[in-house]
């Protein structure tokens, strides 16, 4: 694994991706997450699992690209996947990652701290 990502980067890297989709954020908070890497509300708070900062900057970038993309399609269709591939080509491959590899990686986390 590379290096960590910092809080630093992930408002920069919201930064960027705001400008690139064309879509407002009004507030961006980072916390502990049980199940999901991140959420988007209607009213534009982003929410990011904390578990992120222990992972590299790409993975992060997937989440922030991820759910900024549902404040243009609401949903996980054909419309997004589209817009997926146009904007960050990898996204499988980085989706893959955190579906398996982070989730298994966590969970041995949670195991060791209990």
């Amino acid at each position: 694994m590379t290096s960590k990502t910092t809080r630093e980067d992930i408002l920069e890297l919201c930064g960027k991706w705001q400008k690139e989709l064309r879509v407002d954020i009004k507030q961006i908070q980072i916390r502990e997450m049980k199940n999901k890497w991140g959420s988007c509300s209607s009213k534009g708070v982003l929410t990011l699992n904390k578990e992120l900062l222990s992972l590299p900057s790409k993975y992060v970038e997937y989440v922030i690209v991820h759910e900024l993309l549902h404040r243009i399609v609401p949903n996980h269709g054909r419309t997004f996947k589209t817009l997926f591939y146009v904007y960050l080509p990898n996204w499988e491959e980085l989706h893959e990652y955190l579906e398996y590899n982070g989730k298994e990686q966590n969970l041995r986390r949670r195991r060791a701290l209990t």
